[in-house]
């Protein structure tokens, strides 16, 4: 039933990505955006699939929670990777754009909001297969979505460091300097950390320790880029990435420190009633 939900968020997203495409770029396209376009158009085609074979018991069971779904969901995975990373780099304008004060701007929403929701529901897809086909814990899914946010920070402040440094001056070029510190260190310990996962190398004090110090790092992140005079003080790819980062740092630190937080207590036996 999970799956089943998310095959009808990527359906639903890929038309709304498909109608806000066709409509931005209405005039010649190039190849970047001919792919896009195609790639909202297969993302459809497949939820459509899936959704017909959760309501066919026969073809459910061909296709489900088996090598299909999962070879399937990693292709459109990979779509949408290679799509994001055309509609939000700002030097193709396609959603985003930087300032004359350097600072990342969103030109198009539609395009900017629901090409990223098709890429964070296509990864949760893909992680919960991977997750189920191999007994991962639950935190697994967490790293991977760290891992993402790292990377989309890491990606966005190499696009934006040319022109921030340039328009900005000194201190905001400092500022996403430092914000590719922390996106490289978002990305070095969750890969460990999902390494470490897969091969069932996981102890409680790597976990501790690695989401203690990038929860730190992504809290001044926060902190310095999302100021009024940060770089990232617009709706951008750097201010929902550091955001995102920082949320899903500080929660795998709680998860780890307190592992029992919130579980329920056992019921107290027959003999410690009377």
């Amino acid at each position: 039933m999970e799956r089943q939900s998310t095959w009808i968020a990527i359906f639903c997203l890929s038309v709304v990505m498909i109608g806000a495409s066709v409509d931005h770029f209405r005039h010649a396209r190039s190849g970047n955006e001919n792919f896009i376009i195609a790639t909202a158009s297969i993302s459809l085609i497949f939820s459509f699939f899936f959704i017909a074979a959760n309501l066919s018991e026969k073809l459910g069971s061909m296709i489900l929670g088996n090598k299909v779904e999962s070879v399937v969901s990693g292709l459109v995975l990979v779509l949408w990777i290679f799509a994001i990373s055309f509609i939000q780099d700002p030097k193709y304008g396609a959603a985003t754009d930087v300032n004359d004060a350097g600072q990342e701007i969103i030109i198009y929403a539609n395009l900017f909001l629901f090409s990223w929701l098709n890429f964070v529901v296509a990864i949760y897809l893909f992680g919960n297969l991977i997750r189920d086909s191999f007994s991962f814990n639950e935190k697994f899914s967490q790293w991977v979505l760290l891992l993402v946010a790292s990377v989309v920070l890491t990606a966005t402040s190499v696009s934006l460091r040319g022109d921030i440094c340039d328009k900005a001056g000194e201190n905001a070029c400092g500022r996403i300097k430092y914000a590719l510190a922390v996106g490289a260190l978002g990305i070095v310990f969750s890969l460990i950390s999902i390494l470490t996962t897969m091969f069932g190398f996981t102890r409680k004090a790597l976990d501790i320790g690695s989401s203690a110090l990038v929860s730190i790092f992504y809290f001044f992140g926060v902190v310095t880029l999302t100021s009024s005079s940060g770089p990232a003080s617009t709706f951008g790819n750097m201010y929902f990435s550091l955001w995102a980062g920082c949320f899903c740092a500080v929660t795998l630190f709680i998860r780890a420190a307190f592992p029992n937080r919130g579980q329920a207590q056992p019921a107290n036996n027959v003999d410690d009633q009377i």
